[in-house]
């Protein structure tokens, strides 16, 4: 290897980290604008984990932990949730620097390195998913990084390493590409690892396969030890019943979409003629076929995605230019990074956009020391925003009331419930119900089910969190049968949540509601069960 470039290289990949790490970090706080409901639901995880919760044995999610450790041992060592999330960041992007620096170095002509590193690393430092809206996001922090390890793993399956015999770093860098996979977003184990395998099959490397196979294995052990077999018994278990449940059937757009709609469409062409144009030439033929089979598994990702942001056009990109100079490739590869660049211009101005957010706009999200250092738009936490269907009673108007989307007004209790759909102020009218049960005289030891989406009200009233149960509504009624008190909102977030669950409760046996408090927020209801 040319060790002066490989010094620059390592050097220049610092020096990204270290640059967007002022930005973030010099705030001394996370500043959102976008998404508090993700982000509650990435903090009640992060939350109960620094408690000593495990993910799957003491509340559900079908999301592995391994994204959330670095976060919440940061809070328990006394950080804010904020200032956690952010150090979090930086600490992945410089784990991180390594294996970017290893792949981009033995895979990678000189020029190229740099805007792959660069890739890379925006990923794992952004503030926003990705897509064009210039907004600050913390949400789905755990598909950025799966998509970080995405590219470092398909590089490796598909090209050898150049200008060097070593072949531990592969080993490790694939294995733990996967062991983030499988603890951490399974969407992506599921869609690439058969793809993976047969990549590198067909390049005869057998060792990278065993050795990066038994990593995986070894890293799966880990919670086994930690906290018992029960562990992956448990994970599968969140597993089957998210996929089980009809209430998100799909992050965003349907198949037919995410195929054929204009949005989509150029990109899938763009794939198409990357694999016929590697199946047509003889010296890259298993490369076309291997880019073949990893195709379904990056539109996969995408369907399972929120937004559906297509990140492997990028990875594509990189794939035609590390394996021609021919000029169909390169112009192949320039038009896939065309279509993804918004996305990556999104990602990479974020912290821009956090360094410089005004914070007189901003309020506190939990105002309750040390986690004073979360912060979102005033207008977007106090400003709380409902709608509905209207229904006209004069004739002269009835005609625009025969297809009206109005759902039935639901009864609960003895009570009538008006569709209705909260569509702003989610903090806001949490950290009010919040206040109200802790005035109305509920103790610290309360445990309380939420009938919507967010059951992390506990979080707003210093509440105990609920055993077993679910930080996002996944179907069921997780954690239900530990509950003292039921909180049912008069205007839920989603109304499909909403009605399964009251139908839930309603089928259940031996279940006693003792009406407590009724408010124009909520009715909360003792439970004997």
């Amino acid at each position: 290897m040319d060790q002066i470039t490989g010094r620059r290289l390592l050097a220049y990949l610092f020096g990204i980290v270290a640059l967007i790490a002022v930005m973030t970090l010099s705030k001394g706080g996370l500043y959102i604008d976008r998404h508090e409901g993700d982000v509650l639901h990435l903090t009640e995880i992060v939350w109960r984990m620094a408690q000593g919760q495990w993910p799957h044995l003491d509340f559900v999610t079908p999301l592995g932990g391994i994204s959330f450790v670095p976060i919440a041992a940061l809070v328990a060592s006394g950080f804010g949730i904020g200032m956690s999330i952010l150090i979090s960041q930086v600490l992945f992007a410089l784990a991180l620097v390594p294996a970017v620096y290893w792949v981009a170095q033995t895979r990678l002509e000189p020029t190229f390195r740099l805007a792959f590193g660069a890739m890379v690393l925006i990923m794992a430092l952004a503030l926003i998913h990705g897509e064009a809206a210039a907004n600050v996001s913390l949400s789905m922090h755990y598909n950025r990084w799966a998509w970080c390890f995405a590219f470092l793993a398909v590089l490796i399956a598909l090209f050898a390493p150049k200008n060097s015999r070593m072949e531990w770093p592969d080993w490790l860098i694939l294995g733990l590409a996967m062991a983030f996979f499988v603890l951490g977003k399974v969407t992506f184990a599921v869609a690439l690892a058969p793809g993976l395998l047969i990549a590198l099959a067909l390049r005869g490397a057998w060792r990278t396969m065993v050795a990066s196979v038994a990593v995986v294995l070894l890293a799966a052990l880990v919670p086994v030890l930690l906290a018992g077999p029960a562990f992956w018994t448990a994970f599968v278990g969140d597993i089957l019943q998210v996929s089980g449940s009809g209430i998100r059937p799909r992050a965003g757009e349907s198949w037919a979409a995410l195929l054929m709609s204009p949005k989509f469409l150029v990109g899938n062409a763009v794939l198409v003629t990357a694999v016929v144009l590697l199946r047509r030439d003889p010296e890259r033929a298993n490369l076309g076929f291997a880019l073949l089979l990893l195709a379904p598994g990056f539109l996969y990702i995408t369907y399972q995605n929120y937004g559906n942001d297509p990140k492997w056009l990028a990875l594509l990109a990189v794939i035609l230019i590390a394996a021609s100079k021919d000029w169909k490739y390169r112009m192949t590869a320039l038009c896939a990074a065309f279509l993804i660049a918004p996305s990556f211009a999104n990602m990479a101005t974020s912290p821009v956009r956090h360094a410089l957010a005004g914070k007189v706009n901003y309020t506190s999200v939990f105002a309750d020391a040390p986690h004073d250092d979360f912060y979102t738009l005033r207008s977007r936490v106090f400003r709380v925003m409902e709608r509905g269907t209207i229904t006209f009673k004069d004739p002269q108007f009835a005609m625009l009331n025969e297809f009206a989307d109005k759902e039935p007004d639901l009864e609960f209790a003895g009570v009538t419930y008006p569709s209705c759909v909260q569509d702003l102020g989610l903090l806001g009218m949490m950290g009010a119900v919040g206040a109200d049960l802790r005035d109305f005289g509920l103790g610290d030891d309360a445990r309380i089910f939420t009938a919507d989406t967010f059951g992390g009200i506990w979080m707003f009233g210093g509440f105990e969190p609920l055993q077993g149960g679910a930080p996002w509504y996944y179907g069921g009624l997780s954690g239900f049968e530990n509950a003292d008190y039921l909180l049912v909102p008069t205007c839920p977030i989603t109304p499909r949540a909403f009605k399964a669950i009251l139908k839930d409760i309603e089928e259940r046996e031996a279940v006693e509601l003792s009406l407590l408090r009724e408010t124009e927020l909520y009715r909360l209801y003792a439970l004997d069960q």
